[in-house]
């Protein structure tokens, strides 16, 4: 199996050499250096202009590839999920894990999205999202307390501090 990584982390590697080129016209005259209007521009090709495709076409890296968790080591489980976050990146997509969330449970996550259909973004980020915040199915129990905090406050409702918000706050000064 330690070969078989070895060629598919070449493979990754591979394909993040491959330069995408820009597939709007817009971006031609776009300020890549302004942050907000790379932003905007990514949020227009991806909701508006954009063709969603798997990530496993859009990568070049066929989601039967990668090998199915119960057969690889942690250790390979972490290498190839290091590998697979720098290739999405590498595209503008971008892995929302939990800071603490260990690279060993990051890749059965991905390798569950490689088949999902995103749109590619030339610029900016397009975020790969996993939780639904609902903590039935969070998959980050243990590594985030955010659908924990959000089921307490549909029980309990905001915090004194949350509702504390003047109209003046909200005016320009």
């Amino acid at each position: 199996m330690d070969k078989y990584i070895r060629r598919l982390i070449a493979d990754i590697r591979e394909s993040r050499t491959k330069i995408v080129p820009p597939d709007m016209a817009v971006w031609e005259f776009a300020d890549v250096e302004n942050e907000a209007e790379v932003e905007d521009l990514a949020y227009v090709q991806e909701t508006i202009y954009g063709k969603p495709e798997p990530l496993s076409v859009i990568t070049d890296i066929e989601t039967g590839y990668l090998p199915v968790d119960d057969v690889l080591t942690p250790e390979q489980k972490s290498l190839l999920a290091r590998e697979l976050e720098a290739l999405l990146n590498h595209y503008n997509f971008y892995a929302d894990f939990p800071v603490n969330f260990p690279d060993e449970k990051k890749y059965k996550l991905l390798r569950a999205v490689w088949d999902s259909e995103r749109v590619y973004v030339s610029f900016g980020r397009a975020e790969i999202v996993f939780c639904n915040f609902d903590i039935k199915t969070c998959p980050f129990i243990g590594y985030c307390d955010i659908c924990e905090e959000m089921e307490k406050e549909m029980r309990e409702g905001p915090k004194a501090d949350d509702t504390d918000i003047s109209i003046e706050d909200l005016l320009p000064l």
